[in-house]
């Protein structure tokens, strides 16, 4: 085979290659960022690719086909562009389909003005030949094209490491690309050489699609390790087959062509066996290369147990699981750990993920699910297996020791309330008796200290009652309870106080919107967040107050959000801790009161950020029984 003949050969399987890389880029890859784009653009390699053999082996009726297709190099660029903007997350939908209008324009331009000749060249009997005012569309291509490299280089140092991994591979098949067809051009540059290069150009959009989901599907490293392994195998078969030959052709052999049936039989037979017992200790080696990590000894297998069960907590085993799969694997496998049911379907790379199947049984197994792995090979699915057996029996010790913990601790706080409910009964006791007398006395004091006295023994009962009702037995009646009306309510006791301070006080309630609440103690819950709100939003100007009520997940959801000052950040991490944190005014025991309560309803209470809001508390509580 002779350069034109390997030239017109690599055209082919470009053509061929390209739309079947394509098609499983859509199928397979379809849910990663920027595939569909990227599948279009290896479809659009293809066509010029098979344009390119058409102006060149068809008749004058293909040839011009071949030339539409070789022409559709704008659109071709406008598809990279766009695969490069949904990889790095820059995608403007107007922006893009603009660019695509612009590609379509200049196609339409080049076929009515005819921006290209098909002339004779070297041995070619036809060729594409661009003139002077011809290079407009080249001008674009290559202006689309240096802008979208421009942009992923200079999202480079920003980005994580794999994401740098892809990037860098991007660049370097783009450098591929470029030089593989530089050469094209030589008869548009007046340069008779044949354009050696364009024999490289089936390997551009398999480098392409390797570099950017190396770290992404296990699948495309199990097609990688046979391409790899069949590569190798073939020049090293090639490189055999010339050294007999040259042996031959030294002891005074007849040439190839003029040897005996039997002979061409046996050296090809010879070059089989060759190849078979090759083939395996090959394939072992590109294993090793492209999936390393696929075996196992004792002692990688204690590690893991032993790194595994010291983790502390959730976060800890997470990062824990997946540095340790990730340094065996020599490739980023995230693990997650899923505590509330079954995992969902929402991870789009090969991971790990250990969930517990019944979230709220006691004592319920955990499981492993390897997902994405369908590519990998056995050794490796095995290594995963035994990796996932490891870390579900980790997350179900530190499942059972977090509840222990956790159990301790109410217990704990249970004895320590119960010994504060009776000293605070006693203090309340013995305190309000001279509070009485004090009260008494003060009658016939002038009007001003009369009422600075009353001023701070209702201050004083105030803090009697907070600790009373944060250390006394929490007793429930729930029922059925109507929020618009509750809250509604809630806002009329509140209105006047507000309206005197400035504070204006707006709500948003879901419809026909019933919580399973105890509906005194709600009471209480919401009057203490209100009144601290009410308090740190006093002389300030446009002052406002918002309760939202609605549901999520079958819970009634509750948020009391203002624009006040905000809560300072050393005090978010006690927030809700007895005697923490004071508002003006205040016992210190609001905010524990607050928490008792909701969490005695069987919810929780938390401080959240929400938009155009300082300050926002969310509460869950239950909607039925």
């Amino acid at each position: 085979m002779n350069a034109y003949g390997l030239y017109f050969f690599s055209l082919a399987l470009q053509g061929a290659i390209s739309p079947l890389l394509a098609i499983w880029l859509w199928v397979k890859a379809g849910q990663q960022p920027g595939m569909k784009a990227l599948a279009l653009f290896c479809v659009s390699i293809g066509l010029w690719a098979t344009g390119q053999l058409a102006i060149n082996l068809g008749d004058a009726r293909i040839s011009e086909l071949g030339k539409i297709l070789v022409n559709t190099g704008p659109v071709n660029a406008v598809f990279f562009l766009h695969f490069v903007l949904r990889f790095l997350g820059r995608l403007r939908p107007a922006h893009i389909i603009a660019w695509y209008a612009a590609a379509f324009i200049l196609m339409l331009g080049i076929a009515i003005f005819d921006m290209g000749s098909l002339l004779p060249w070297l041995e070619f009997q036809r060729y594409y030949v661009f003139p002077a005012w011809g290079w407009i569309p080249g001008i674009f291509v290559s202006g689309l094209s240096t802008w979208a490299y421009l942009l992923l280089l200079m999202a480079w140092p920003a980005a994580a490491p794999k994401k740098r991994g892809q990037i860098l591979a991007v660049c370097l098949a783009g450098v591929w690309g470029s030089a593989s067809t530089l050469m094209f051009l030589n008869a548009s540059f007046g340069i008779a050489i044949f354009p050696y290069s364009v024999i490289l150009l089936p390997f551009y959009a398999v480098l392409l699609v390797l570099g950017i989901l190396r770290y992404d599907m296990m699948a495309v490293n199990l097609w990688a390790n046979r391409f790899l392994a069949w590569l190798a195998l073939s020049v090293l078969t090639v490189a055999i087959a010339g050294l007999v030959l040259s042996l031959v052709a030294q002891t005074g052999f007849s040439p190839l062509a003029a040897l005996p049936l039997w002979q061409l039989w046996l050296l090809g037979t010879g070059m089989l066996l060759i190849m078979l017992i090759l083939e395996r200790p090959m394939r072992s080696f590109m294993e090793k290369l492209i999936f390393p990590g696929a075996h196992l000894e004792a002692a990688v297998l204690s590690n893991w147990r032993l790194q595994l069960e010291a983790a502390a907590s959730w976060q800890e085993l997470e990062a824990v699981a997946s540095a340790l799969l990730e340094n065996h694997l020599r490739q980023p496998m995230p693990v997650l750990l899923v505590r509330d049911g079954e995992p969902g379907s929402t991870a789009e790379q090969s991971c790990v993920i250990c969930y517990r199947q019944q979230a709220q049984v006691k004592h319920a197994e955990w499981h492993y699910e390897l997902r994405h792995w369908e590519g990998a090979t056995p050794s490796v699915q095995r290594v995963g297996a035994v990796f996932g057996a490891l870390l579900a029996a980790a997350a179900g010790r530190l499942d059972q020791l977090l509840r222990y913990a956790d159990q301790e601790k109410q217990r704990l706080q249970q004895a320590h309330l119960t010994e504060l409910g009776g000293l605070a009964a006693t203090v309340a006791h013995e305190l309000r008796n001279p509070l009485n007398i004090i009260s008494m006395a003060a009658i016939s004091c002038p009007a001003e200290v009369r009422n600075d006295i009353r001023e701070q023994i209702e201050r004083a009962d105030h803090l009697i009652q907070d600790l009373l009702s944060y250390s006394g037995e929490v007793r429930l009646n729930c029922q059925p309870v109507d929020m618009a009306e509750l809250i509604d309510n809630i806002i009329a006791q509140l209105r006047p106080t507000a309206m005197a301070n400035g504070v204006q006080i707006t709500s948003d309630i879901e419809e026909n919107l019933h919580g399973y609440i105890d509906r005194m103690r709600t009471e209480q819950i919401l009057n203490n967040l209100l009144n601290n709100a009410l308090a740190m939003l006093r002389g300030r100007p446009d002052a406002r107050i918002h309760i939202e009520a609605t549901t999520d997940k079958q819970m009634l959801r509750l948020r009391i959000c203002d624009n006040g000052p905000g809560i300072p950040t050393e005090q978010k991490t006690d927030l809700f801790q007895a005697f923490k944190s004071r508002r003006p005014g205040g016992t210190g025991l609001g905010l524990a009161i607050v928490r008792r309560l909701v969490e005695a309803h069987g919810g929780r209470v938390a401080l959240v950020s929400h938009l155009n809001w300082n300050c926002c508390f969310e509460l869950y509580l239950p909607t039925s029984p």
